[in-house]
């Protein structure tokens, strides 16, 4: 069964009666939780001694080894899911459940009138969708929701385009799951409903809502508590929108920031300090590189606890390395808030060691961070100076960090003597240090 590739795929099952005994035997062993990883990539399954690719497996899974559409059985393939999952990752699954949809339920019944960039599916005027069995919904939209909780944040995209593939071809199955969510959550936490409280959480959606009547730190304290509960002990998506309503509109004092409901949440709770632990655990539960509020868009996007960390820091020094590992972790590539969060920190505190060592890292992972004209004025001291100096490097964030702190000039080295040559007498030592440049003539 060996083969030049090293691993065995499902066109080998197809093939080759031996090796679809090998692949059934696989799936056993997934079943009963009893199968063999080799994580080397490609990652995959070893049964009797051959590697079996894990998408593969999973291909055969729910296609060749399924039997007929008239006797899929949703229930029992998605049990098979679940159990891979773990073993090699929603990444290496989803690809193969996508083009499960594609095949089962796109191909042959909707055309796209759209681009590629821009679809627009339509179904096809011809199309007999009598024959098609409602376990294909059912686990199409178990496809859909997974999407949603372990996909990255763009997979909302592709778990939408199914819902809508699903309810064009006649089934109310998404209508119900938007309604009502996957059934998966605990019910306590799908919804929680007191005098001065009303949460609902929707897997499906990947929307929490919460209302609050009464505008105490006991409430926020139960609100809080939710969210820690639902984001640390269940598959909720990763990424997900929050729609609060409160007695209460306050935000935080930092220009630019979206005025949402998530942001009025975090900044309300956060005036009560007897909540900061709780507010911290929140944040740390929720940040993800890859996930988003998804009801903050283009520039006001945001990773998941940021307006948590932002209240947070303005608040208290305490949270300094709360605030410092956030700004290493978002995604500068597709976020920019973070900037306004340094710009905001800095005009309070000055340039202190916590506020620059929050601009350099924001510097490092950022598109671009500005330079601002009054920066450097609160540079001109030895404390300042030298709180910076015990944060040099030589990468990319030092460097942009001294174009943010000195504009353009930085950027030079005859830009950097300029500076240094303006400096006071007692600080150029220290602006050498700064630019590196204590073989230059600098008076």
């Amino acid at each position: 069964m060996a083969t030049s590739r090293g691993y065995l795929i499902v066109g080998d099952a197809q093939r080759d009666p031996a090796v679809r005994a090998l692949f059934d035997r696989a799936v056993e062993q997934v079943e009963a939780g009893t199968a063999v990883v080799d994580a080397a990539y490609p990652v995959g399954v070893v049964t009797d001694g051959q590697k079996i690719l894990g998408s593969g497996l999973l291909e055969y899974r729910v296609g060749v080894g399924a039997g007929p559409a008239e006797t899929f059985d949703a229930d029992s393939a998605w049990a098979f899911v679940e159990r891979l999952r773990p073993l090699i990752g929603w990444n290496e699954m989803d690809y193969q459940l996508q083009m499960w949809v594609e095949r089962r339920l796109g191909a042959p019944y909707f055309v796209n009138r759209g681009r590629d960039w821009d679809q627009e599916w339509v179904l096809r005027p011809d199309a007999d969708t009598s024959g098609v069995p409602d376990s294909f919904y059912d686990f199409a939209c178990r496809i859909a929701i997974g999407e949603l909780k372990h996909g990255p944040s763009y997979a909302s995209v592709s778990a939408n385009r199914i819902f809508g593939w699903v309810s064009a071809l006649g089934s109310d199955l998404p209508g119900r799951l938007k309604k009502h969510g996957s059934g998966d959550l605990p019910a306590d936490l799908a919804r929680l409903q007191t005098d001065d409280v009303t949460i609902t959480a929707n897997d499906a959606l990947a929307v929490i809502r919460i209302v609050i009547r009464n505008d105490s730190a006991q409430v926020y304290e139960v609100v809080l508590d939710h969210l820690v509960r639902l984001v640390d002990s269940t598959d909720f998506p990763r990424s997900y929108a929050i729609e609060f309503r409160g007695p209460t509109k306050v935000y935080l004092p930092i220009k630019g920031l979206p005025k949402k409901g998530v942001h009025q949440l975090f900044a309300a709770a956060a005036r009560h300090l007897e909540l900061h632990e709780l507010i911290e655990r929140y944040a740390r539960s929720a940040m993800r590189e890859d996930a988003w509020y998804e009801n903050l868009h283009d520039e006001q996007c945001a990773m998941p606890g940021t307006f948590a960390v932002f209240a947070l820091g303005m608040a208290d020094r305490r949270f300094a390395p709360l605030v410092r590992d956030y700004l290493e972790l978002v995604d500068g590539e597709h976020q920019s808030l973070q900037a306004k969060f340094v710009e905001a920190y800095i005009d309070s505190h000055g340039a202190t060691p916590e506020s620059l060592a929050y601009l350099v890292a924001c510097a490092g992972n950022i598109q671009h961070l500005r330079h601002r004209s009054t920066y450097p004025a609160m540079m001109a001291n030895p404390d300042s100076l030298g709180a910076l100096l015990a944060l040099r490097g030589t990468d990319f964030a030092w460097r942009a960090a001294l174009f943010a702190l000195w504009g353009r000039d930085a950027d030079s080295e005859r830009g950097a003597v300029s500076i240094v040559a303006k400096a006071p007498d007692g600080l150029k030592p220290l602006y050498n240090q700064v630019f590196d440049l204590s073989g230059q003539e600098t008076t």
